[in-house]
């Protein structure tokens, strides 16, 4: 039961984590069309890219916890 909740909780944060990051690569990639000053909006991108990248090492990192000594 409890590693069935783990397997959804990881799926669900990874699917967070990998929207951050495409977010943050459309974020960046507007940066790029814009001519006057970009660099907050490139900022932004990176940050949320970063952000998103983190999100889904965390949920990796979750997935991998050990519930052996869970009763089934």
């Amino acid at each position: 039961m409890l590693a069935k909740i783990i397997s959804l909780v990881t799926g669900c944060v990874t699917f967070l984590g990998g929207f951050l990051v495409v977010w943050g690569a459309v974020q960046l990639g507007r940066s790029f069309g814009n001519r006057g000053g970009g660099g907050e909006g490139m900022e932004a991108g990176i940050a949320t890219i970063a952000g998103g990248a983190i999100i889904i090492a965390a949920a990796v990192y979750f997935g991998q916890l050990d519930t052996s000594w869970m009763p089934a």
